[in-house]
């Protein structure tokens, strides 16, 4: 037997890819973005008037870069209907690179629903752009990088029979609805946009990353059956927790792009079974449209280290492949082809109607025919007759030979996974040429990982270098970026230069290291988010500080952004910033308190905002996490990071001055102290209630009724325990102490549910009712009206302005206030009476405030040195 067949079926699928979308009954969904969903005959319409708003008068190439929204696809759309050839670009590619490479006829970029059209001017001498063949519809880059000048040419009977292969062997109807969990200028994340469309199914659109709380709650509130992911996909909901897919309306899971362990697919198999859902492997390259062969669940769970069969339509075969490094070619002496028998190894080659018409390096290269007929992947694999499905097992590429030694880097790799203990086998990444091996294992040892490689290669230690980076490069797809490895090796061997120094580490990698520092994790990856790092109320103020250095203006979202797409916007700054309003509030209401205790003037009701912002930030930055253990790790953080300071500032005080008392230092002073409130046992109030609030809520939402309960109905939620709440406050809860109950936990709960309410209300109807609470329950409650308005006043503010334009020079004092706000707060009981002997009243106040913030900063040094000490990153400054 000389060459192992799998031979597909051909399938009948319609010419043009965007004449599938006309055929769909009207009425039905085609995209959601946000609230809103576009149906086909809404979509149809759009297509025709994005044509007319391109203005392109004949056939064109035209770049194209955006988000993952619909005016991204619509215009994606347009561009395949008019007949214009799109070279989708990752967003943050370098636009002016392309243009001078490729000599496109306009660039399109859009960035939400703002749509960026910049023409060409034609030269005198030249056309706008270079020639194209009839058949090329689309452009894509095979590296995840379109500054590459290597690019895919794809033909509209590539996308198409592709589509529908995958439409088959999915079984994708009219009632699926997907999600983008890849960028669309990726072939696999673009294939799920291709299937579904092409089966009249629907696709969220989202740029939110998988562990994102906003992504859990599209897939709940849209009903999505379907998700596509990526090893690395996978590796984080296993990290912050799998239950983050448990909808009742998924059906499908599926992972491709890279080479998952064997251990993980039969773990996600037997657990999407246990869910009744469908996981599939899949296998493809941007070569071949985008899918070559899948894995069913059932052949899945039995050869699980296999990528299956040929998709309807496809051929596998294997051929032999010569030696690395050898002149051979595989084939006899009488020029034919030298057999692969069953078990051996060869090189996989596939053919179908998806099969790309050829590489493009060159313009001229745009008007050429197809120069393919098969694929020839470049990947060694095996055939498992008793199942027919192939096993791949390393790529010809992937061999090197370091001093004459034949190293084949995937085994490698997957060898160190074992050898490594301890270490995360998702984070061990191997890149080489016939100089050196790169290894980037973050959770490793540099000195463990050496002598691995040594051991297992024979090579000598001064060959192999250790990347020293806190986190693994990954392309936007999230697949490995071997070749930034290798390069960062290379610069490393060859220079001996510290790589973790910020002049030769790009964004992604600084914005990692600060978020290592001020949270204190040294496990960072380029997908995670502050959210999803445990990132509080407390540590978003010097984050944000930190990123404005590096980045300039940060988005209004930034906590929610993946690291790697954060990196890659380019923000501008702005004379007049645009601040989170929380900072504002947090610095105004520490200044208020201040000055109220110190009589410089007479304004209360600081303390009690300054509590609806923490329920406020809670709601932010806590309650979204979807792994109940990560979430009560977060709750507990913040509890913490607000009792320990005040707790050893108070047992500070009974040591060497005999102030406060040991219910102050516990805690729990509002509860067991003494009535007076006057008395300096009751200093710190606000901390005590922070803290059990923060706790009990942590607590409340660790309850699994509780938790579905609060993400079904996030608003409904809120609104509820305020009215729960608001009982608290009435007489018979007041302990015969009126004056006292404005400060006990249980009586003010409800400040603190309000800000929750607050963060909760998305929709017009919502800020509404929340504006009428907010007017209703606060005004009363103090019997001091200049008080009451001002809290209420404040709250709608923040519930209608979420972010507040302040001119950039109080840009820095306010972030700084609002940091060091907590240590300020405990602090000034200390500080102000002993500057009041000294000084003015005034002058006093201000170094009150000054010294808190000095204190402050002490600690964060101490705290940065300590994790430095623990091999954490240095900070960014």
């Amino acid at each position: 037997m000389s060459i192992i067949e799998n031979h597909g079926t051909p399938l009948v699928a319609p010419a043009r890819f965007v004449d599938v979308i006309r055929s769909h009954p009207d009425h039905a969904p085609a995209l959601i973005a946000g609230d809103r969903a576009v149906s086909y005959g809404e979509l149809a319409d759009r297509i025709r008037h994005r044509i007319g708003e391109l203005a392109l008068s004949e056939r064109s190439m035209v770049v194209l870069s955006g988000t993952n929204s619909a005016e991204f696809v619509v215009t994606y759309l347009a561009l395949l209907d008019a007949g214009h050839v799109p070279l989708l670009a990752a967003r943050g590619a370098p636009a002016a690179q392309l243009t001078a490479v490729w000599s496109p006829a306009a660039t399109v970029h859009v960035d939400g629903d703002d749509l960026e059209i910049t023409h060409r001017m034609a030269d005198d001498d030249a056309g706008l752009g270079p020639s194209l063949h009839p058949d090329l519809a689309l452009l894509l880059s095979t590296s995840g990088s379109t500054g590459s000048p290597k690019l895919v040419r794809l033909s509209q009977r590539n996308l198409v029979s592709n589509a529908a292969s995958i439409v088959a062997y999915l079984q994708l109807t009219a009632g699926d609805r997907g999600i983008t969990t890849l960028p669309l200028h990726y072939c696999y994340g673009l294939s799920v946009l291709h299937s579904h469309l092409l089966a009249g199914a629907s696709v969220v659109l989202t740029d939110a990353s998988v562990v994102d709380p906003c992504f859990r709650r599209a897939l709940a509130d849209h009903g999505v059956t379907n998700v596509a992911g990526v090893p690395h996909t996978y590796h984080m909901l296993d990290q912050s927790g799998a239950d983050a897919l448990e909808v009742p309306s998924l059906r499908l899971l599926t992972q491709a792009g890279g080479r998952m362990a064997p251990e993980d697919v039969a773990r996600w198999v037997d657990r999407s079974a246990g869910r009744g859902v469908d996981f599939y492997v899949m296998y493809g390259q941007t070569e071949a449209t985008a899918r070559m062969a899948y894995l069913p669940p059932d052949l899945a769970a039995h050869r699980p280290g296999t990528i299956g069969r040929a998709i309807p339509g496809g051929t596998l075969r294997l051929e032999p492949v010569a030696e690395v490094g050898s002149d051979d070619d595989g084939r006899d002496a009488d020029g034919g082809r030298c057999g692969v028998e069953p078990g051996e190894v060869g090189e996989l080659v596939y053919s179908g109607d998806n099969v790309m018409m050829g590489y493009a390096t060159e313009p001229a290269d745009l008007s050429r025919g197809h120069d393919l007929t098969e694929l020839r992947t470049g990947d060694l694999a095996r055939f498992h007759t008793d199942d027919e499905v192939y096993e791949i097992v390393g790529r010809r590429a992937r061999f090197v030979k370091p001093f004459g030694l034949r190293i084949d880097l995937d085994e490698l790799e997957r060898r160190l996974v074992d050898r490594l203990a301890g270490t995360d086998g998702d984070i061990v990444a191997v890149a080489g040429d016939d100089s050196i091996i790169a290894v980037a294992a973050p959770s490793a040892e540099d000195a463990a990982v050496v002598d691995a490689v040594t051991d297992l290669t024979g090579l000598p230690a001064s060959r192999v270098v250790v990347d020293r980076r806190p986190a693994v490069s990954r392309l936007a797809s999230g697949k490995v970026d071997y070749a930034a490895l290798l390069d960062a090796a290379t610069e490393q061997a060859g220079s001996g230069d510290d790589t973790t120094k910020d002049e030769h580490v790009d964004t992604s990698t600084r914005i990692r290291r600060i978020y290592a520092v001020v949270l204190g994790r040294h496990d960072v990856s380029a997908d995670d988010t502050f959210v999803s790092l445990g990132g509080d109320s407390l540590s978003y103020v010097e984050c944000s500080i930190r990123l404005e250095q590096v980045l300039g203006d940060v988005p209004a979202d930034w906590h929610l952004t993946p690291i790697c797409e954060l990196a890659t916007v380019q923000h501008r700054r702005r004379w007049l910033p645009r601040v989170d309003t929380t900072l504002v509030l947090r610095a105004l209401a520490i200044c208020l308190i201040v000055g109220t205790h110190m009589r410089v003037w007479f304004f209360p009701g600081g303390a009690h905002l300054l509590l609806a912002v923490v329920g406020y930030n809670l709601a932010r930055f806590v309650a979204p996490i979807e792994s109940t253990r990560e979430r009560v790790v977060a709750g507990l953080r913040t509890a913490a990071r607000a009792a320990v300071p005040a707790m050893l500032w108070a047992g500070a005080g009974v040591l060497l001055f005999g102030a406060y008392s040991l219910g102050t230092v516990a805690l729990v002073n509002n509860y067991v102290g003494p009535a007076s409130h006057a008395d300096d046992h009751w200093h710190f109030w606000f901390i005590e209630v922070f803290v059990h609030l923060v706790l009990l809520t942590t607590l409340l939402l660790a309850i699994p009724v509780v938790r579905r309960t609060e993400r079904r109905w996030p608003y409904v939620f809120p609104l509820g325990l305020l009215g729960v709440t608001l009982v608290l406050r009435m007489e018979w809860a007041w302990m015969d102490d009126w004056y006292n109950i404005r400060y006990r936990t249980h009586a003010i709960a409800w400040f603190f549910v309000l800000g929750w309410l607050v963060r909760q209300s998305t929709t017009l109807p919502q800020r509404l009712l929340t504006t009428a609470l907010c007017l209703t329950v606060v005004p009363g409650f103090f019997q001091y009206a200049p008080r009451e308005w001002f809290i209420a006043g404040a709250l709608v503010v923040l519930l209608w302005v979420r972010e507040v334009p302040v001119p950039r020079p109080l840009v820095q004092p306010i972030a700084l206030l609002a940091a060091a706000s907590l240590w300020i707060y405990i602090t000034h009981f200390t500080f102000w009476p002993l500057l009041t002997d000294v000084f003015v009243r005034e002058v006093a106040y201000v170094l009150t405030i000054v010294s808190g913030v000095a204190v402050w900063a002490a600690v964060r040094v101490a705290a940065t040195r300590w994790r430095s000490g623990r091999a954490v990153a240095p900070a960014v400054t």
